[in-house]
């Protein structure tokens, strides 16, 4: 996958339900119940960027990706990150050079994962 994702449905097609309030989000997690938005609740971030999944979405056994995709385990993800040089290295392997706040410290993408700077939503 070249691109962050960006569904608003599960693989087997329910749907993903959009939250864009801070109060809607953190009623998703106290209700443990997937949802979606984006990043600062702006559409246009996106285009670039997808969408900014809560943990229920994830982990839902319905499937968050595409057919023939898969969120990577905490194993894979060690696989990953030793296979980086550790997980003191790994990150700045794996992004971008530019697009993140300074100092974008370590940033090589020796990988050419091409690693981008998305956002993020607490739960409060």
């Amino acid at each position: 996958m070249a691109k962050n994702l960006d569904v608003t449905h599960f693989r087997n097609g329910d749907p993903i339900p959009e939250v864009k309030t801070d109060e809607e989000w953190a009623n998703s997690f106290l209700g443990a119940k997937p949802a979606w938005c984006y990043y600062d609740n702006d559409p246009e971030n996106g285009k670039n960027n997808g969408k900014l999944y809560n943990w229920y979405a994830v982990n839902d056994s319905r499937g968050l990706c595409p057919t023939g995709w898969h969120v990577p385990s905490d194993g894979e993800w060690t696989t990953l990150t030793n296979g980086l040089g550790g997980t003191s290295v790994a990150g700045g392997a794996m992004k971008t050079t530019t697009g993140w706040t300074s100092p974008n410290t370590g940033a090589t993408n020796s990988s050419g994962f091409t690693g981008r700077a998305t956002g993020f939503r607490s739960s409060s």
